[in-house]
């Protein structure tokens, strides 16, 4: 009998342990949290003439998004011209590149670039000039006579210049585009915004291009002054690339801007085509990249004292979830960033106790940080436990 009594007590002491100690029931929780974070919305001041697309590199379109609507490129296609050029007679650093002499058929160009109102840089034959320099007058003055002359001397012919240019296209993926002729006067020459901005981004990959076609002006030995068409060097950033105007065009521009925000640097790409003039085109654009500027904000997108969950005990103690610390990141007007909150089986804890993870995929790529409790879930004690006992072994 005594035995039995102890084996009794001893069996009822263990009940008693593994009720206190058996783990407790999961809790039910609620995610608060939106699935996006929006910021502040900002309207961009859409340059009122022509058709205009900009792109951030990591953030997409901003304002007006590229199309593949395929418009005459005019002296954009210079852009083109350059990277074929460089692509033939690569320059590094400061180098000028080979010498450059012109013979009749450089001069015969000029009387055709002049029936056509282009601009052109007069040259004689037996005059010489650098790669460089011949590329300055190009891409600043425009001329139309030097992207025929430079086509014919890195490709040996007009032909092989537009049938290599054809194929390097093709590599390209840049599929909207043709060009018909070195220079863009030919309205054959056709691309559309998307590539356009593919075009610009090549443009300013490449060192010596994106200083050339940066510089606002330069004495050029053969040529004189070269004075860049782009008269909104400096404004806002913009940094390049290439302005153009035909009757069949209007006028157009190719551009990039790079400034900073939050100590984070953006560069961004347009383009408008279809104007009537450049004076009045290059002013809105002005306007247009300084509003795209102003949309960028440093947006908080998660806060310890801002709540994303809410969890509840079977014992009715509640405590809210709450990132464990900032994350900020560069978000572009209300463009919306993902959000995607991960919960953890919550059994209890205190205050502080990982119970979960909040990702943000922000344009800077995904964030996470880790999310905690911001108040005690303590145990419900002995009376709870023993008068819950179902639950605890459910």
């Amino acid at each position: 009998m005594f035995f039995g009594s102890v084996i009794a007590l001893l069996a009822l002491l263990a009940w008693i342990v593994v009720v206190l100690s058996v783990p407790l029931p999961s809790s039910a929780s609620a995610i608060t949290q939106n699935a996006t974070i929006s910021g502040e919305t900002v309207s961009p001041s859409v340059p009122p003439v022509g058709t205009s697309a900009v792109v951030a590199d990591e953030f997409g379109p901003l304002g007006s998004a590229p199309t593949h609507n395929v418009v005459p490129m005019a002296s954009m296609t210079k852009t083109i011209t350059a990277l074929m050029v460089l692509k033939a007679h690569p320059l590094v650093g400061d180098d000028v590149g080979p010498a450059i002499t012109f013979g009749q058929a450089d001069v015969d160009v000029i009387a055709e670039v002049a029936a056509q109102n282009g601009n052109y840089s007069a040259v004689s034959v037996g005059d010489t000039t650098t790669e460089r320099d011949a590329l300055y007058a190009m891409m600043l003055n425009s001329s139309n006579n030097i992207a025929s002359s430079l086509a014919m001397w890195a490709y040996g012919s007009t032909d092989e210049f537009l049938a290599k240019t054809a194929a390097w296209l093709a590599e390209q993926g840049l599929t909207d585009t043709v060009v018909a002729d070195a220079s863009g006067l030919n309205a054959d020459s056709r691309s559309s915004s998307t590539d356009l901005i593919a075009i610009g981004r090549l443009a300013r990959a490449d060192p010596v291009l994106a200083s050339i076609v940066a510089t606002p002006s330069i004495d050029l030995p053969l040529f004189g002054k070269a004075v860049n068409s782009n008269t909104l060097l400096g404004v806002s950033g913009i940094n390049g690339i290439k302005t153009g105007t035909t009757d069949e065009a209007g006028a157009c521009l190719l551009y990039s801007a790079t400034f900073s925000v939050a100590e984070r640097s953006i560069t961004l790409y347009g383009v408008t085509t279809g104007a009537t003039t450049q004076t009045e085109l290059q002013p809105a654009i002005a306007n247009y990249v300084a509003s795209l500027q102003s949309g960028f904000h440093l947006t908080t997108l998660a806060d310890p004292g801002v709540s994303v969950a809410t969890v509840t005990t079977p014992w009715e103690t509640t405590s809210q979830i709450v990132p464990a610390g900032v994350v900020s990141a560069l978000t572009w007007s209300d463009s919306p960033v993902s959000v995607t909150v991960v919960l953890s089986d919550i059994r209890g804890g205190a205050a502080g106790t990982r119970v979960g993870t909040m990702t943000v995929d922000s344009p800077e790529g995904p964030l996470s940080v880790d999310l905690v409790l911001a108040t005690d879930l303590g145990d419900p004690g002995p009376g709870w436990r023993f008068a819950h006992v179902a639950q605890l072994f459910g």
